[in-house]
């Protein structure tokens, strides 16, 4: 264990025995001039997620309430770092993602960053909406200070985080828009195209492409217009 990381990568979990052997191997295999430690904040699993997050080596915290906004907010508040990373249990990165995603925070220019969600096993059309759509228009709305971020790639100053009191734990989406909303009467945040996180497309081969751009689209203009977010968001697993 590091014994004073300056970054802590939190990832929460319910049952992820599936893809967080493969998430924690990316994660523990950053290329990063700083040490960092990963957390792993667990809602009471019944299968491997856990046995597997101790194997590779991340630090296990519990909180049953089992909303991934708890999740977060445990693993944050037991975060050691002096900046805070929110990743997933099914992400894949690339070796310098990490460095990429916290340098605007490390540098002094912001409190706050985030980075494109790239599909891990989409095909050539869900590759194209991602990175020629979703990712210049988070780089614009970025621009116009209307925070375009997603909670498996985004980073906090742990004492803004703190000062902010952090996420709203039962909110079951958007609770990272919130979060990054609050934080921004600190400073600025700023989206970093190229600290991509690739991620499973198991939601979308589930719900399909119309209930899931439906589902997110209006979530998105829906919390930015009237501070409120969908009420409700199955598992996936």
């Amino acid at each position: 264990m590091i014994a004073k990381p300056e970054v802590s990568i939190v990832v929460p979990t319910y049952n992820e025995q599936k893809y967080i052997r493969r998430a924690l191997e990316g994660l523990f295999a950053q290329k990063a001039d700083f040490g960092y430690e990963v957390i792993v904040a667990d809602g009471n699993s019944t299968d491997s997620t856990v046995k597997i997050a101790r194997e590779m080596g991340a630090r296990v915290v519990f909180e049953p309430k089992r909303t991934i906004a708890a999740g977060r907010q445990k693993g944050f508040m037991e975060a050691r770092g002096k900046v805070i990373v929110s990743s997933s249990a099914d992400v894949h990165v690339k070796p310098r993602w990490l460095a990429k995603l916290v340098e605007p925070i490390r540098g002094g220019s912001c409190i706050a960053s985030g980075g494109p969600v790239i599909p891990k096993d989409g095909n050539l059309l869900e590759h194209a909406f991602a990175k020629g759509l979703l990712t210049p228009a988070a780089t614009g709305l970025s621009k116009l200070g209307i925070p375009y971020v997603v909670a498996d790639n985004m980073a906090i100053r742990a004492d803004v985080f703190r000062k902010i009191g952090g996420f709203d734990t039962d909110m079951v989406t958007a609770e990272d828009t919130y979060l990054i909303k609050k934080a921004r009467k600190y400073g600025k945040f700023k989206f970093v195209k190229d600290a991509p996180v690739y991620i499973s497309m198991r939601r979308v081969r589930e719900w399909g492409y119309p209930k899931y751009l439906l589902y997110h689209g209006s979530n998105f203009f829906k919390y930015h217009f009237t501070g409120r977010s969908h009420s409700g968001y199955e598992p996936i697993r």
